[in-house]
């Protein structure tokens, strides 16, 4: 009933000439009064396991503050404040005059049925790209021709108006194999929608350099560092989406970019034509509309599973051509609208046709049109995901793995479902409310979103879901500010405090002080403070904040599930109130680099799921982290005083584990033996790092049992090997991991006798380094005249072996001591280098 009196209002608030504020603060009353349930229901869950954490450990005082009698009645005077609110909100309906709208997306259970039911069965969405062929060769003949090589630098502007397919554009020119081997050097820059152009050009510096110290440098060194970049080389550098039209700005930026050679090129895309005049060196391209065929062409992979059922419903062909109409040529609206199809019924798509949507030719309106329709027809679920995006900035680049936590924090799904959490992304992406798909360097997933795809984002949010930017006095409205994210300034001097009108927004569930590679110092009393006042918090974003000491009280806030803490390397320990975050999902302490231990008590951190440590300075966990059932997800295990490696709770969710071996332990081969990394089949990259642990000669035979024992995981794809201390790895250490891609060996100093790696059919790159000690790769005993050679390697690098003789050891029972002749059927790559200089 509640649900289909909340679409009933979504739906008259969105008519011309609806009642607007009336349903508008009808709807916000309503939300407000759920988030207290919220509340509500999950103070009592919690206090309830507190109590079972403390049973026989405390005795409650009756009628005292903290006993069971005046918690009660506490509970029980705001449930009546509650239901007095739902009456009131109840009994307004009758004077909205709501019009009852049949629900277009059925039953709940049936929506969500349908929707998690993805007709892409792979990890990835593929991208289509249609009717942008002839735009492509302008450009690219543009990059190649001579007769703009007259000036020292040629930039080339792509205009159109939002949602044409200029980045697109952009992005096929950039990748074209013909382009990049032209050139000695291709970078891309997404340019942030402000007047500074001290921030583009940091933009730029973090582009040539790779670094994001730029925050550490005066201007002067940003700007000799970019030269130094481009100095005498041949560079191709995309500026993507510039907004900013004032020449005087972009002189100081062109004129760093002239020291490169003749030949560079700058693209620039952008929507206004003065930017195009203010910067451009040549006539703008001037991108157009598709025409009619290519937006079929592009429609019907998009709305069609297959040519046969394009074929096979002539109706549906009708409607799909109809509806193609309505996006007016515009490769987005016809992405957003077409990406929705495939998941609805027939009655859908005629209520789609029938939709009143302005033709979105040449109209951004008209395309936010489109887009809102597409969003009408996500689950509930999922709605709050796509507008929880907006608290980050535009161009920003949104990682599954980091937005499922946020989500799952949230409570939009069941936090034991990460899975859904996942599917919702991906949903998302099909949907083309995400874009620009990619995988990095780690295997993190990556999207961007269109930035009118991200104005839709806030515009659904209003006022519940906030992105500051300093000054953050500026905020109008507290009491319906529930999700907050603020862009903090590098202040020159002193310490950044939280200003009043922030402090006063009670409700807050999401503080995320955004990073952009500039840390800033919190001031520790205004940290206190919004830690006291933000009570209702589920996530707690204080990345790269220079914070030397986390505040005891972090302890009280009950509801947290989400706490990062993030590359803040003054932090040396937390605060032991943190075991009592009962709700606790995802703690994340990458880069703490003084960071030396972990509460006693941090294993009863019963709920913890995630918990990130790479690069921190801790070298042990507390005893017992092997009871920690719930965790599913763990960057490194240390292996220390207090745990063996059989400690390693039980993992299903990490791909990539990293072992940091960093005190011997006299029974390690038991617990190795013990250990259960053979069952854990979402293991695909594993680190094993020695450089922490002491061992005597007399232990290297032990320390090479223990390798032995190790079972390692049947889907390993990767595997790091550093600073091994003992003489002689397992030879059959590495038999049956038949889906091995990558080796790498490192460091280790003592080492003699390396793994048998020549059988293992899916092996293509080995990087074998500073393995001071090894005179022999393979033992030609182990090769079989049977077996293909390294039948996949095409990437073999030998650094650093100082003793190397030859590849193989030859035979006992070879009396001439030739080694036999052996091919790398398909190796393409190959370096050597013996001498340390």
């Amino acid at each position: 009933m509640i649900q289909a009196r909340v679409r009933d209002a979504e739906r008259n608030h969105e008519e011309p000439g609806g009642r607007d504020y009336a349903i508008k603060e009808w709807l916000r009353r309503l939300r407000m009064v759920l988030y207290q349930v919220d509340d509500l229901f999950d103070l009592v869950l919690t206090v309830d396991r507190e109590k079972q954490v403390k049973m026989n450990k405390q005795v409650c005082i009756p009628f005292s503050s903290s006993g069971t009698l005046c918690f009660n009645w506490k509970i029980s005077r705001e449930i009546k404040s509650i239901r007095q609110q739902l009456d009131e909100i109840n009994s307004d309906i009758a004077g909205l005059n709501l019009n009852a709208y049949r629900d277009h997306r059925g039953e709940p259970q049936s929506l969500r049925a349908r929707f998690m039911r993805n007709r892409e069965s792979g990890s990835h969405v593929k991208e289509y790209v249609t009717g942008r062929e002839n735009d492509k060769k302008i450009i690219t003949e543009m990059l190649f021709d001579p007769k703009f090589d007259g000036k020292r630098i040629t930039v080339i502007p792509i205009v159109g108006f939002g949602g044409l397919g200029k980045t697109t554009l952009a992005q096929l020119v950039f990748n074209d194999e013909g382009v990049q081997n032209h050139f000695d050097l291709t970078k891309w820059v997404c340019v942030p929608e402000v007047g500074d152009q001290n921030t583009v050009i940091r933009r730029v510096y973090q582009c040539f350099t790779g670094k994001d110290d730029f925050d550490r440098l005066l201007f002067s060194a940003i700007e000799s560092c970019i030269l130094e970049s481009v100095e005498g080389k041949k560079y191709l550098l995309v500026l993507d989406d510039v907004w900013d039209e004032s020449w005087n700005r972009w002189l100081d930026l062109l004129s760093l970019l002239e020291c490169g050679a003749t030949g560079s090129r700058v693209i620039v895309t952008t929507r206004s034509a003065d930017v195009a005049k203010a910067v451009g060196t040549t006539e703008a391209h001037n991108l157009g509309l598709l025409t009619e065929e290519e937006s079929w062409n592009l429609f019907k992979k998009l709305a069609f599973r297959s040519e046969q059922e394009e074929s096979n419903n002539s109706y549906l062909t009708q409607l799909g051509k109809e509806i193609v109409d309505s996006c007016g040529n515009v490769p987005l609206a016809i992405k957003v609208v077409g990406s929705l199809l495939p998941d609805i019924s027939e009655e859908e798509w005629r209520q789609i046709r029938d939709a009143r949507l302005s033709k979105a030719k040449g109209k951004e309106d008209g395309i936010m049109q489109v887009l809102k329709l597409s969003y009408d027809y996500l689950p509930p679920a999922l709605k709050q995901c796509f507008s929880y995006c907006s608290l980050f900035p535009k161009d920003y680049e949104y990682s599954k793995n980091h937005m499922v936590k946020l989500w799952m924090a949230q409570g939009y799904f069941e936090q034991s479902s990460t899975g859904i959490g996942e599917k919702y992304f991906m949903k998302l992406l099909g949907r083309s409310l995400f874009q620009g798909p990619r995988e990095d360097a780690e295997g993190n997933f990556k999207c961007k979103m269109h930035d009118l795809v991200h104005d839709l984002a806030q515009d659904i949010a209003s006022e519940e879901m906030k992105q500051l930017v300093e000054p953050l006095d500026q905020i109008s409205s507290t009491d319906e500010l529930i999700h907050v994210s603020a862009k903090l300034e590098k202040l020159e001097d002193g310490e950044w405090e939280a200003p009043v009108s922030l402090l006063a927004a009670r409700r807050i569930r999401s503080l995320i002080l955004l990073r952009f590679n500039v840390n800033i110092a919190i001031k520790s009393s205004s940290l206190e403070m919004m830690v006291l006042k933000f009570q209702s918090l589920r996530v707690l974003d204080l990345e790269g904040k220079k914070i030397s000491v986390v505040p005891n009280s972090i302890g009280k806030l009950r509801h947290l599930r989400y706490l990062n803490l993030a590359r803040n390397d003054l932090i040396k320990c937390l605060p032991d109130n943190i075991t009592r975050l009962q709700n606790l999902q995802t703690l994340n302490l990458l880069r703490c680099f003084n960071l030396r231990e972990l509460p006693r008590d941090f294993c009863k951190l019963d709920s913890l799921r995630h918990l990130e440590i790479l690069y921190s300075g801790l070298r042990d966990f507390p005893t017992g982290f092997a009871n920690m059932t719930a965790l599913k997800e763990l960057d490194v295990f240390i292996v220390g005083k207090n745990n063996g490696i059989d400690s390693l709770p039980p993992l299903n969710i990490s791909e990539n584990v990293d072992f940091e071996f960093s005190k011997w332990r006299s029974d390690a081969v038991v617990e190795a033996q013990r250990a259960n990394l053979k069952d854990n089949t979402h293991l695909v990259r594993l680190k094993l790092m020695f450089g922490s642990m002491e061992v005597t000669p007399a232990d290297f035979g032990e320390l090479d049992r223990m390798l032995m024992s190790l079972q390692l995981p049947p889907n390993l794809k990767n595997i790091f090997v550093q600073q091994y201390k003992g003489v002689e790895m397992p030879r059959r250490w590495l038999d049956g991991l038949s889906k091995l891609v990558f080796i790498r060996i490192e460091y280790c100093r003592n080492c003699r006798v390396l793994p048998h790696m020549s059988r293992l059919p899916h092996l293509k790159e080995l990087y074998l380094s500073s393995i001071d000690s090894l005179e022999y790769v393979e033992y030609e005993d182990d090769i079989s005249v049977c077996d293909v050679y390294y039948p996949s390697l095409e990437d073999l690098q030998l650094l650093g072996l100082m003793s190397l003789k030859g590849w193989t050891r030859p035979s006992k029972g070879d009396n001439d001591g030739e080694p036999r002749q052996l091919l790398f059927p398909r190796l393409l790559k190959m370096k050597l280098i013996t001498s340390p200089s």
